[in-house]
């Protein structure tokens, strides 16, 4: 059994869901997704993003080219990180965000013009949720 298919199966039960849940959440059939699971098969590059981000974990962590999962981290962990794990991580998602613009721009035939206006639209979009978030914890924090 390979890495991939490991990890599939492992961040599928810890998340509680069915492989039909999976299937349908990525856009195939469960047999598809059973025979990436069972190591018959592997998922295109699209789908292994798709299965990434849908199972909370990186695509070097899925894939097994690296073995900790840096999305896959407690607040307090957060809070706890040295300098150099912090970097480790923003890398990570760094390339995880890249990896799913290259693959977005691929499957909806955008230019690169039209994939940098994405990228501060998803940007922009983030800081806003962000923003909103810290605000309903401050005013969560002040009415107890």
């Amino acid at each position: 059994m390979s890495k991939l298919s490991e990890r599939l199966k492992v961040l599928r039960n810890k998340k509680k869901i069915t492989q039909q849940t999976i299937a349908d959440l990525v856009g195939v059939n469960r047999a598809t997704y059973t025979n990436w699971e069972n190591g018959k098969r592997e998922p295109e590059l699209d789908k292994v993003v798709e299965l990434a981000t849908e199972l909370n974990s990186t695509v070097d962590y899925l894939l097994g080219n690296s073995d900790i999962n840096y999305l896959d981290i407690t607040e307090n962990e957060l809070k706890n990180l040295s300098t150099e794990e912090a970097k480790i991580l923003s890398d990570e998602i760094k390339k995880n965000l890249f990896a799913i613009f290259d693959i977005g721009k691929n499957k909806f035939n955008m230019t690169n013009e039209e994939m940098e206006i994405m990228k501060v639209l998803v940007i922009k979009q983030f800081l806003k949720e962000a923003e909103e978030e810290k605000e309903k914890d401050r005013n969560d924090s002040s009415n107890p």
